[in-house]
């Protein structure tokens, strides 16, 4: 069985790319008012994730979608979730 090379994230980060992958691109505001973290705090994380090629920048406003690995990160950290839960 291949394990998942996806990157363990913080709650925020993993937060804001499930509410991302949710959405057509998006703006980091937006994303912060689907989910609990402030406007601020969702920009910067936003351009860390994009550095890290979790989020791609679409516009030369702040506008993000996510990318295949951001997927795959959502993917894993969703059946860590569902393991740790027994399910």
């Amino acid at each position: 069985m291949a394990q998942s090379r996806a990157p363990s994230l913080p709650s925020t980060d993993s937060t804001l790319l499930e509410t991302l992958a949710e959405t057509a691109p998006e703006y980091p505001t937006v994303a912060a008012s689907r989910c609990p973290v402030p406007l601020d705090e969702a920009r910067q994380r936003c351009e860390q994730l994009a550095a890290a090629g979790l989020l791609e920048r679409v516009t030369a406003e702040p506008v993000y979608r996510v990318t295949g690995d951001g997927r795959r990160a959502v993917a894993a950290t969703e059946e860590s979730a569902y393991s740790a839960t027994g399910d």
